[in-house]
């Protein structure tokens, strides 16, 4: 029987960037025998039909912002994939987007950003552990009124599912290694110019980073567990046992 392909969307980078971003979900992936297959926005998708799951990770543009030259083509791809059942895993930015392909809302956060290790309130703490969890968004998502929120801070919703579908705004994935492909971005942008407001600095949040490696990594993988067997992705597995 061939292995479970799950295609992971990432922006604005190469596919082998991708799958560094992919962080902690391409280690649950390999230890279930999921082939993860990469995807960049504006490319030259694959039909969505062809795989068993999509991932949509972050991004630095708004999945609000209908003025970002590739997202209508991303949303069009994702209604798609959701028409045909494909089931969505979303990220902080592909969490913001999942929610509103399946009628909630993405927006500016006004002032309700997060950014580093948060603790948040969950009511699934067997899939979802209070945290801390990797925070770093200006965004955020309303989740849509017919899914179950499983997660908030006090700033935002934090996790939703409706069906097959999750939508997370924190970062369950989060690697020392894909730290790193931020830290390379920001560098020397707007954004770095604000870590002195936001209390944060790179050295900082790479310290935490590396020193909550493995609890984020056991926390990641009970949350894509739970996916995986609502989205059929580890049926196969069960079966074959």
């Amino acid at each position: 029987m061939d292995s479970p392909t799950m295609l992971v969307i990432g922006h604005e980078v190469t596919p082998e960037v991708v799958l560094v971003q992919a962080g902690t979900l391409g280690t649950w992936a390999a230890r279930h025998g999921i082939e993860l297959v990469p995807g960049v926005a504006g490319g030259d998708l694959p039909d969505p039909t062809g795989f068993d799951a999509i991932a949509v990770l972050g991004s630095a543009e708004g999945a609000w912002d209908d003025a970002v030259p590739w997202l209508a083509a991303e949303i069009a791809y994702l209604e798609r994939a959701i028409a045909v059942e494909v089931p969505v895993l979303g990220i902080c930015f592909g969490g913001q987007l999942l929610a509103r392909v399946l009628g909630g809302t993405a927006h500016r956060a006004d002032g309700r950003h997060e950014n580093g290790w948060r603790t948040i309130t969950t009511d699934v703490p067997d899939v979802i552990a209070e945290g801390p969890w990797m925070e770093f968004h200006f965004d955020s998502f309303t989740a849509p009124p017919t899914s179950e929120v499983l997660a908030r801070s006090a700033r935002c919703d934090q996790a939703f599912r409706q069906d097959c579908h999750l939508g997370v705004q924190f970062h369950p994935e989060i690697t020392p290694a894909e730290f790193e492909t931020w830290v390379s971005r920001w560098t020397g942008t707007s954004i770095e110019a604000r870590f002195d407001e936001l209390g944060i600095s790179t050295e900082g949040l790479r310290a935490e980073t590396a020193e909550r490696t493995e609890a984020s990594r056991v926390a990641s993988w009970r949350l894509f567990d739970d996916f995986g067997r609502r989205s059929g992705l580890l049926r196969r597995e069960a079966g074959a046992a």
